[in-house]
C-alpha cells in the first residue's frame, strides 16, 4: 500500500476538520500558522474552497493560502518596524478610497439610469463639422484590396491582370477566383484601414511609400507566395480623417460628453438641494 506523506495527511486532515468546525459552535479553535504573535486558524479557511474542486486541488488551495498568508504577515510586519507612526496612519487614506469608491458607484448607477445611449447622425457630423481639426490623420488610410496566393495557382496569371481593375464584371471574377485560389483576400474597398495594416502583411517593407500611394498598387513575391494590394482610395497623413473612420471614436466622445454633463447636473443638484435644507454650512 501506498503511504501519503506526513505534510499531506495533515493537510488532509485540516481540510475534514475544517468542513466539521463549520458545523460548531463560532470559536477561532486550533491554530494553523503563526507569523511572530499572529495566528491563522482553521475557521478562518472555511469560505477558501469551491464546491466543484477535487480533493487534491483544496490541498493545493489550501497551502497556497496558507503561503500567502504567511508572506502577507512577514511584510506587514516589516512595514510596521519600518515606517513611522505618521506612515502607518492609513485611516484617512482608506476612508478616502472608501469614498472614492462608493461615488464612483453611485455616479455609474444613475449614469446607467438616465442617459440616453443612442448617439444620432446628425450628433456626429455636427461635432464632426466642429472639430475636424482635432482628427489630423498621423498615417495614411486607404481602401484596398489584398491578395496572397501560391505562384503555382492556376489563377494567379489571370489574377495578377484584374486585381487593379475597377470593371464591375472584373471585380466579381476576381472575387470568384480569389476566392478559389487565395490563401488571404481581404476586400477594404467599402471601409478605410491605415496602410500599416496591409503592409504588415507584407513579405519586405515597402521603401518609397508616397511612391507606391500615387502608383496604387504594390506587387511582391517571395520563395513561395504572390502579394498583391490595389489601392483604391487614400488619405493622406497630415490630412483631415474622413468622417466614416472616426465615426466611433466621435460616438465615443458624444457619450463620455453625455455622462459628464449628468454627473455635473447630478452634483448640482445634490448640493442645491441640500443648501435649500441647511444640511451643510461653513463655519466662519
Amino acid at each position: 500500500m501506498k503511504h501519503l506523506p506526513i505534510k499531506r495527511i495533515t493537510i488532509i486532515a485540516l481540510l475534514i476538520s475544517v468542513a466539521a468546525v463549520s458545523c460548531q459552535t463560532e470559536h477561532k479553535g486550533e491554530p494553523i500558522a503563526r507569523v511572530y504573535d499572529k495566528y491563522l486558524y482553521k475557521d478562518d479557511l472555511k469560505n477558501i474552497f469551491l464546491s466543484n474542486v477535487s480533493p487534491e486541488d483544496s490541498i493545493l488551495i489550501a497551502k497556497a493560502y496558507i503561503e500567502k498568508w504567511i508572506q502577507t504577515q512577514l511584510l506587514l510586519k516589516q512595514a510596521e518596524l519600518n515606517l513611522s507612526d505618521n506612515e502607518k496612519n492609513v485611516a484617512r487614506q482608506l476612508e478616502d478610497y472608501r469614498a472614492s469608491l462608493l461615488i464612483h458607484k453611485y455616479e455609474q448607477a444613475f449614469i446607467n439610469q438616465k442617459m440616453d445611449t443612442i448617439v444620432s447622425d446628425s450628433e456626429v457630423e455636427e461635432y464632426y463639422n466642429l472639430n475636424k481639426d482635432n482628427f489630423v490623420l498621423t498615417e495614411p488610410i486607404v481602401k484596398a484590396l489584398y491578395i496572397k496566393l501560391r505562384k503555382e495557382a492556376p489563377q494567379a496569371q489571370k489574377i495578377k491582370e484584374i486585381y487593379r481593375s475597377e470593371k464591375q464584371e472584373d471585380i466579381q471574377l476576381l472575387d470568384n477566383l480569389a476566392y478559389q485560389a487565395a490563401i488571404f483576400y481581404d476586400f477594404f474597398n467599402d471601409k478605410w484601414v491605415p496602410f500599416s495594416l496591409i503592409a504588415k502583411e507584407l513579405p519586405y517593407p515597402v521603401k518609397d511609400l508616397k511612391e507606391v500611394l500615387a502608383r496604387k498598387y504594390i506587387e511582391m513575391e517571395d520563395g513561395s507566395f504572390i502579394y498583391l494590394v490595389s489601392i483604391r482610395d487614400v488619405t493622406h497623413q497630415g490630412q483631415i480623417a474622413p468622417l466614416e473612420y472616426v465615426i466611433n471614436e466621435l460616438k465615443q466622445i458624444l457619450l463620455n460628453s453625455r455622462k459628464q454633463k449628468i454627473i455635473e447636473d447630478l452634483e448640482k443638484s445634490i448640493y442645491l438641494k441640500a443648501k435649500d435644507n441647511n444640511n451643510f454650512e461653513i463655519f466662519k
